[in-house]
């Protein structure tokens, strides 16, 4: 999503300088008329004005290493420059990191951003945490991000990232029903034509949502047999289960499909009909890889 944030303030007359550690998504932004560095340090270092906002985009794995480390992002920063984590982060680390930067003086924003690859297009949903007292310089930005109203500062350090994390664990447990159903469809006598329903499905129906056409799209489109069910997860459907149990809150249906997930990883469940559904949904929305099912 890291470009189309890019391109879309860019095509909103922000100003968007750019680094990503790979050359070919540099040429790519580059090609839309956009300046980009060989480096981080460059890029930084090109910024003048005061407060410079840093907006970064990547695996919660490495957060701590790049913003943080020994020669970590922080290290080139001043008193007053504002960093935006857009990625999915926990939320915990986010209070923690934002701990750090504001006792160097730097002020800091969890940004919950969803919307996938179909962002550029439509706008992402952005869920803010972070001080009120800086929100007038961050939400310019963000408003621009955004369709138009889905956004907003949800709470303090922490509360975007939070709000995102139960967003995904949602997403888990609508994407699983969804799945389960369509493999009954399937499973039926009645040889069914499941892009018809899904068309039935997308107006005027309870069940009607994005994730519904995107269904659709996934039965017109795709080759559902040679994908397999294996089904790939970041983090934030666990993280939502063991926050509910610390908060003592039922979650089960979070939970079940969470569990599919993990079950997903033996090849034995990679063939279930509804973890295929499951991965090229992730495959719709985000343009996350799936892998092919090459057996006879």
């Amino acid at each position: 999503m890291g470009i189309q944030i890019a391109e879309r303030l860019q095509k909103n007359n922000f100003d968007v300088l750019a680094w990503n550690r790979s050359v070919g998504p540099r040429k790519e932004f580059q090609d839309t008329g956009g300046k980009v560095f060989a480096s981080e340090v460059d890029l930084i270092n090109f910024l003048t004005g005061q407060p410079r906002i840093i907006w970064i985009m990547l695996p919660h794995a490495i957060m701590d290493e790049f913003l943080l480390g020994n020669s970590g992002l922080v290290k080139l920063l001043k008193a007053g420059d504002i960093v935006i984590d857009g990625g999915n982060s926990f939320y915990k680390d986010s209070i923690r990191r934002g701990k750090q930067l504001n006792d160097a003086g730097i002020i800091f924003y969890d940004i919950g951003t969803s919307g996938g690859v179909w962002g550029l297009e439509r706008g992402f949903a952005l869920m803010a945490g972070g001080p009120k007292e800086h929100w007038p310089m961050v939400e310019p930005i963000v408003k621009v991000l955004s369709s138009g109203e889905n956004y907003g500062l949800v709470g303090p350090t922490g509360s975007g990232h939070f709000v995102k994390m139960v967003h995904n664990g949602i997403e888990y447990g609508m994407m699983e029903a969804i799945a389960e159903g369509y493999a009954v469809l399937k499973a039926s006598k009645f040889s069914l034509d499941l892009a018809q329903v899904s068309k039935i499905y997308q107006t005027g129906s309870v069940v009607s949502s994005w994730l519904i056409d995107l269904t659709r799209n996934i039965f017109e489109k795709e080759n559902i047999e040679k994908t397999s069910g294996f089904i790939d997860s970041t983090g934030e459907g666990e993280w939502t289960v063991k926050t509910a149990e610390e908060l003592g809150i039922d979650v089960r249906v979070i939970k079940d499909s969470f569990a599919v997930r993990q079950e997903s990883q033996d090849p034995v469940h990679q063939n279930k009909f509804s973890n295929k559904i499951v991965s090229l949904l992730r495959k719709q929305f985000g343009g996350h890889a799936v892998k092919s099912d090459d057996r006879e």
